[in-house]
């Protein structure tokens, strides 16, 4: 999708060659996977540097149009009209949102975009970071399990695809890979993952891409009032 990047008066979005030179990558792809199995997303960051230009950024959009929200709307996705204004990433009730209510792999095309990132997390410069943006919520009632909704609110979803023969994660010290308290838990987790995994496998098909996705809680989202899902892609 092309758009007309605004003249803030500060730097924007990075180079391919900015961000090799200025901003190098800081994890491996195996990292990564490892911080996003770990269940805490919050290890997941930019380049301190990049940070720190995302920052300068945001202050100069927001003094411009407003919100964040209001200039990925209007500026980066295009989504203009007023029939459907976009969502929150998560929705407190199913019932308060039009449908499609929720998240789901065969969404319209109306209703979604994906794109890439354009301050993307500190990835190796053969992984995408890639956003899907999307005009209803990610997580709702409507599509996360009673009983580990709780859980999804405090510590985010996500799930892997295309790994087979991949790398496997690799743990900061001292962390461990989330262990489920039961098999109901596991059970559940699966069903809460299975429409983006199917999403995800649509765009970037196992046998040529290997994909990790993350929805981050509310607690770590900079843009908290437009639902997204995060995805790493590595060509195989």
């Amino acid at each position: 999708m092309s758009y007309t990047l605004p003249d803030l008066g500060v730097p924007g979005p990075a180079t391919p060659e900015e961000m090799r030179t200025l901003y190098p990558p800081m994890y491996t792809f195996a990292q990564l996977k490892g911080f996003i199995e770990s269940g805490d997303l919050g290890l997941l960051k930019r380049h301190p540097d990049f940070q720190k230009r995302y920052n300068i950024w945001c202050d100069a959009v927001k003094q411009e149009f407003g919100s964040l929200v209001k200039y990925l709307v209007e500026v980066r996705l295009g989504w203009n009209d007023k029939d459907t204004p976009p969502k929150p990433t998560y929705a407190s009730s199913a019932a308060t949102t039009p449908n499609p209510v929720v998240f789901r792999a065969d969404l319209p095309e109306e209703y979604i975009k994906v794109i890439p990132n354009d301050w993307p997390y500190s990835v190796p410069l053969e992984v995408s970071h890639f956003v899907i943006w999307s005009r209803v919520p990610a997580i709702s009632s409507a599509n996360i399990p009673l009983a580990v909704q709780a859980q999804v609110k405090e510590d985010g979803l996500w799930g892997f695809t295309g790994a087979d023969g991949g790398d496997e994660p690799v743990f900061p010290p001292g962390i461990s890979p989330r262990a489920p308290a039961s098999d109901l838990e596991i059970k559940l987790l699966d069903e809460a993952r299975h429409e983006f995994n199917v999403f995800v496998k649509n765009q970037w098909p196992e046998d040529t891409w290997e994909c990790a996705w993350f929805v981050n809680p509310p607690r770590l989202q900079s843009v908290p009032g437009l639902a997204h899902i995060h995805v790493f892609a590595r060509r195989k």
